[in-house]
């Protein structure tokens, strides 16, 4: 509800009502990150690995928390929970920039935009695991032995779910 003060001077001012703050405790992203379809950068092993390395700093600093990753050729699928770093995009901006092998400009190696973000509150969690889970399993089935391919999971094993 809203009330207009009669001065001078008109201000708008909204009575308090009882929105519960957002908080960042126990919020899970999940982020589907693309490759630009003019790269085929991830297919090289060394490239992936920095990835791989870039994620696990960004952890061991404190920065966030990985509950699992999935990488391949084509992008990137990862669930993670925000500690130090103020933001998702803050997030994204550094994993992708980081993750460009020297001398290259991040903007070219990824899509702009990512393919898919969602936010998990905690009591989505076990359903977000499972979705996650089968997405992996999709995955790899669709990588043909016939165009071999990098695959590469990691689950966070202190998170246990």
């Amino acid at each position: 509800m809203y009330s207009l003060s009669s001065s001078t001077a008109l201000v708008v001012r909204e009575n308090p009502s009882s929105y519960s703050p957002f908080s960042r405790k126990n919020v899970v992203y999940e982020v589907a990150l693309g490759v630009d379809p003019s790269s085929s950068w991830l297919k090289d092993l060394s490239h992936a690995h920095r990835l791989v390395q870039t994620l696990l700093q960004g952890e061991l600093l404190g920065d966030y928390e990985l509950l699992d990753f999935l990488i391949w050729p084509e992008g990137l699928l990862t669930r993670v929970s925000l500690k130090k770093t103020p933001s998702l995009s803050e997030f994204l901006r550094s994993l992708k920039e980081k993750s460009a092998p020297a001398q290259e400009d991040y903007r070219r190696l990824w899509r702009e935009e990512p393919q898919w973000i969602r936010l998990v509150p905690p009591e989505k969690l076990e359903e977000s695991t499972r979705l996650f889970l089968e997405t992996a399993q999709s995955v790899q089935l669709g990588l043909s032995d016939s165009t071999p391919g990098l695959f590469f999971f990691y689950r966070n094993p202190r998170r246990g779910r």
